[in-house]
């Protein structure tokens, strides 16, 4: 009975130890985000699945990866908050409440309503529902939509 108890313990411990070499790197919920018109640009489900204009493009996932409806690798979050695109290059420093500078030096975030800004002004763009945990997929997401359109 005792070393029955030992393999189990072991077990569980490969177990648990496997599990956690996944690391979460980015949390999110379902959200929407919409133009100044209420026309939805970017749309991602619970499972991550990312819709633009209704069209299915691909899937983000809990790890940091975000990946075409094909399953290849377009972006990835780093540890340090630096998204690399699929061959390793770094593109953009996004922190976890979705703030990022752009390359003209302007500060882009979320307002507490989920309204995006630049240096402080809307720019058109509004997250639904307003939380914070999807901000940095959020700004990711618009980041990769805007550079690949």
């Amino acid at each position: 009975m005792l070393m029955i108890k030992k393999i189990l313990f072991f077990l569980l411990i490969v177990i648990f130890s496997s599990c956690a070499t996944k690391k979460e790197k980015l949390t999110f919920s379902r959200f929407i985000i919409n133009d100044a018109k209420g026309r939805t640009e970017i749309k991602v489900e619970e499972n991550g699945t990312i819709y633009i204009s209704d069209n299915l493009i691909g899937l983000v996932d809990k790890e940091g990866t975000i990946s075409t409806k094909h399953g290849t690798v377009l972006a990835e979050i780093m540890e340090n908050d630096f998204v690399i695109d699929g061959n390793g290059n770094e593109l953009v420093q996004i922190d976890k409440n979705g703030a990022v500078e752009n390359s003209a030096g302007e500060s882009i975030t979320w307002s507490e309503t989920g309204e995006l800004l630049k240096d402080n002004q809307p720019i058109g763009l509004k997250i639904f529902p307003a939380n914070r945990d999807s901000f940095q997929t959020a700004s990711i997401l618009l980041y990769l939509h805007l550079a690949i359109k």
